[in-house]
């Protein structure tokens, strides 16, 4: 599990790398956060689940409908605890928007491994 959790990692490094610029450009230009975060995972989800399957999870099947509506069900999942972790960190404790999603990512790392690992490509050669 190591070696999955780190080509995982090292994978989502650049994917939230970039959804977290789609996130931080659209703060920037005065999106909700809520909002901004929509864009985040449309663009993280898209990336994620091509590069995981191609990279992290060497998976040569090509996608079919139940890895991509299980990928969509986990993102929505994961994006409501993210959604919830920056309405406590900006809403209640007034921390500041990019920062929160920064905190958050840490917690969003760990399920999005989860769900990857043992739900959405559990048991694909």
């Amino acid at each position: 599990m190591t070696h999955f959790f780190f080509k995982f990692n090292f994978v989502g490094a650049f994917i939230t790398l970039i959804a977290y610029l789609v996130y931080s450009g659209l703060i920037y230009l005065g999106f909700n956060y809520t909002i901004a975060l929509v864009f985040d995972y449309v663009v993280g989800v898209i990336l994620g689940l091509f590069l995981h399957h191609k990279y992290t999870f060497k998976n040569s099947d090509r996608l079919n409908k139940v890895v991509i509506v299980k990928a969509i069900f986990s993102n929505v999942v994961i994006f409501f605890i993210n959604v919830a972790t920056l309405y406590v960190l900006i809403d209640l404790y007034k921390n500041n928007e990019y920062l929160s999603q920064i905190i958050s990512l840490v917690i969003i790392a760990v399920c999005s491994f989860l769900f990857y690992r043992f739900y959405i490509f559990y048991g694909l050669k």
